[in-house]
Order: C-alpha cells, then structure tokens, then sequence
C-alpha cells in the first residue's frame, strides 16, 4: 500500500514539473503584444475570406444594383464572385461578372428572385462592405439594404402596426445543412408570437419569410430580433408604407446601457426614436441630441419610461436638422430611428451602431451609389473633433481626389460626397484615435420630388483580433 501512496505522490510531482515546463516553453514563445496579466496590445489576423447575401429587391418598375468594394484590396490576388443563393446550380447562374482586389465590383440585380450569394477570398475580402440599392424608373424612389453576413443573432427595431401596411422578414441560408430560426417581437404591450414565429426551416441554400404584420397591428414600435437554434441566417427586415413609402430597415447594435443613431437625416418630415427593453426589468432612458449647433437636451427626451419587454417611442424635436441620437439607459435597450415624410411617401430609417475609431476599425465603405442619385454623408464626433477623409473609387479602382472633412467636437456635420461619372464607391477613413459615428443619406429626385434612405456606416476592417492569452498556469491547463 506505501509503494502505491508513494507512486501517486511521485506521478503528482513529475505531472507538476511537466507543466512548468509547458508553461515556460509557453511563456519564451508567447505571440508579440502579450504580456505578463495579459497582451499590451491585440494581436491581428487578417480577413482572408467573407459571405454576404443580398435580398431579392421588392416592388416593380425599379432598378436594383449590387455594389462591393473591399477597402483594403490592393490588387493583388483575391477574387470576389457572386451567384443565385442555389448551391452547387449557383454556378450556373452567376450574378455580374467575378472581380479581383482593389476594383470596384457591381451587378444588376433587378431581376433577382432569390437572394444573391456574394463570397469574397483573399484580398477582395479585406475591408469588404457590399449594398444593394434600388431606385425608381418612373418618379422618386430610394433604398438600400447592406447585404447582411450570415449570422446567429440579429436585431432590428422599426415601427409599428399603426404605421406599416406591412413588415416582412427575409431569412436565407448560405449553408448546406438546413438551419432553424426562432423571432422574438416586441410591441408597445409586450412580447407577442404565433406558430409562424417559432421553429423557421431555412433549407439549405433556401430562404424562408415571415410576415410580421398582424402580431405588431396596433402598436407604433417593433423590435425584432432572429436567433438560430441551429445553423445561421442572413437576416433583412422590409417596412412597406405602401406605395413609394418602402425602405429597408437596418440591423441594430445589440441590447446596451448605450446606443448612438447617427445620420437622422437633414430635411422635414417626423423624425421618432424607438427604444425597446428586451429584458424582464423596466428601463430608463435618456436621450441627447447633437446637431450641427452643438448638444442639445430637451424634458421630453429625460427620463423616457420602457417597460420590460417591450417597446415605446418619441418624437426627436430636430425640425429641418440631421442629428445624432444618444440614449443613455440603466438597462438593456435596443434602438432605432425613422423619418417620415408626408403621409408615409417617403420613408427612411437609422440604427445604433459602432462609432469608426482607429487602429483597425478606422474605415468604412459606400460601395453603390447609383445614377441619378446623390449622397451625403453625416458625421459626429462625440468626444473630440476629427478629421474624415472621403475618397472615391471609380470602378477600375482609380482614386479620385480625397475630400477632408472637419468633424467638430459634440456637432453632426453633413457632407455632400462628389460625383465622378460613371460608377465609383467610396471610402470613409477617420484619422486620430476620438471615435466618429456616421451614416450615408442617399437621395433619388425625379420630377421635382424625392426619396431617401439611410445606412449607418459600419467598420470595414482588413484584420480582425485575436483573443487575449493570459501568461498564467491555470490558461494552460484549462
């Protein structure tokens, strides 16, 4: 029995000894950037590969273009293709024409029944962003959706019921093993859901849709949010005001304590925040607004009551002005904005998203910006002033001239981005380290009227961090 006890205590010992090694060897070669209680600064890989999935464009008598450009393309290798979300038969229905790294890639998607698969390798992945616009052939009309990456979560937050004809959601799947969804909605009253909500097949290279509109009728906000059980969806969210009064709603950042909404657009119509308290607690809220006469605080936007899992509104008194929202809450909350112009002619919405700061999350790209239609560019530095360099891209990845825009502290600065012939993109780069919010307004005018819609302006990274490594035994054994 003693040679046993004895044999366990010299295993315990030489298994000790091998981990100190192990954690030695580990801590000689440890990656550049990671220091003792954890890296000094993050490490990087670069985006070599990258998915999106643009929705079948709705309505008729209207031309739908995709656009990509990646930003941190340089020409060299790399290739960018597009096909019919069909699987192995997409290859026998490609969309465009494949493009390479550095250039500017675009297709008609007018006709387009089935969501477009967009897949990007090696340099054209870096810095990618990829839109779909859409604008009238007989009158004013405009949206654009960024084609989504598919994911596990996705959030939106729109109006509701009072204000829509319909809302309907579009879910596709890239992959070849079928995926399911579930569709959490949250009204003015409180969660609501049926059958069609729980449980969605998304087959493989398919699509599925939900029509939303009976669960929000009633109510004037909606707050969406599709989660996979198993697989990933591209998830897109359309509200059809009926007539030319149709955009898509943007994706929104996550429940936070904190969300920005940049690029409310310039120009009247009635301008409303939506707030949502996902959670089982009520919220308060705060909002500020900065314009381009500085921060301004209203008693109507303080103290905004949410009760738990659901959603409320308010009016944002901005008049004729762009503005950034900030909604400042003691729990959870999702967060959006729409502009409504006449009786739902013209409709437009903003989301909260990421600010642009440096090292790599500096960039953004506007990759369509279609004939006969005009952009601008919003701006806001919450924090310190900025600089914002625009340049355009023609299609043949010729730069054009950059355009400096001072960007003051706490002030939303608009923008109008130049217009070379032909098709271009352009990118947006922030320079110093002060975060900067922003969203594009692009504008259609025919016979004297005009439609907008608007997209926050997201980061469009070439690399990626990586996870940080503490230098300590436990890591290693774990």
């Amino acid at each position: 029995m003693r040679l046993i006890v004895e044999s366990r205590f010299a295993l315990l010992v030489l298994v000790l000894i091998a981990l100190t090694a192990l954690y030695g060897v580990a801590s000689a070669t440890r990656t550049v950037g990671a220091a003792s209680g954890g890296a000094e600064s993050a490490a990087t890989a670069p985006v070599e590969s990258a998915v999106r999935m643009c929705p079948p464009p709705q309505g008729d008598d209207r031309v739908s273009e995709a656009a990509a450009f990646a930003a941190a393309g340089d020409g060299g290798g790399g290739e960018l293709s597009a096909g019919a979300n069909a699987g192995p038969a997409a290859e026998d229905a490609p969309v465009g024409e494949p493009a390479g790294a550095g250039r500017l890639w675009t297709a008609d998607t007018s006709s387009a029944e089935r969501h477009t698969l967009v897949t990007a390798e090696g340099a054209a992945a870096a810095g990618l962003e990829v839109a779909q616009t859409t604008v009238g052939e007989d009158g004013a009309y405009a949206t654009e959706v960024r084609c989504p990456a598919p994911g596990i979560s996705t959030w939106f937050a729109a109006p509701g019921g009072t204000e829509l004809e319909k809302l309907r959601l579009l879910l596709a799947n890239p992959d070849a093993e079928a995926a399911t969804a579930n569709v959490d909605v949250y009204i003015a009253d409180g969660p609501v859901s049926s059958e069609e909500t729980r449980g969605i097949a998304v087959p493989p290279h398919g699509s599925s849709e939900v029509d939303l509109t009976e669960l929000i009728r009633g109510s004037r906000t909606a707050t969406v949010h599709v989660r996979t059980n198993s697989g990933r969806v591209a998830a897109s969210l359309f509200a059809d005001h009926g007539g030319s009064g149709q955009d898509w709603v943007p994706p929104t950042a996550p429940p936070s304590d904190t969300g920005v909404v940049p690029a409310v657009p310039p120009g009247g119509g009635d301008k409303r925040l939506y707030i949502a308290a996902p959670g089982d607690d009520p919220v308060t809220a705060d909002v500020r607004l900065y314009t381009g006469e500085g921060r301004e605080e209203h008693d109507t936007l303080d103290g905004v009551s949410v009760p738990p899992a659901a959603g409320a509104f308010l009016s944002l008194p901005l008049d004729d002005e762009a503005g950034t929202a900030v909604v400042e809450a003691d729990g959870p909350v999702v967060v959006g904005a729409a502009t409504v112009r006449g009786d739902g002619d013209d409709t437009s919405y903003s989301a909260a998203a990421p600010p642009l700061r440096g090292p790599v999350e500096s960039t953004a790209v506007v990759p369509a910006n279609p004939e006969g239609a005009s952009s601008r560019v919003a701006f806001a530095a919450l924090e310190g002033a900025a600089t914002a360099v625009v340049t355009p891209v023609e299609e043949d990845g010729t730069t054009g001239e950059p355009v400096r825009v001072e960007v003051p502290a706490e002030r939303t600065t608009v923008e109008k981005l130049p217009e070379p012939d032909g098709a271009h993109a352009f990118t947006v780069e922030i320079e110093g380290a002060d975060p900067v919010y922003a969203g594009r307004v692009l504008t259609h005018e025919d016979g004297g009227d005009r439609a907008a819609s608007v997209q926050p302006l997201l980061p469009a990274p070439a690399e990626v961090p990586l996870p940080q490594v503490e230098d300590s035994l436990t890591a290693i054994v774990e």
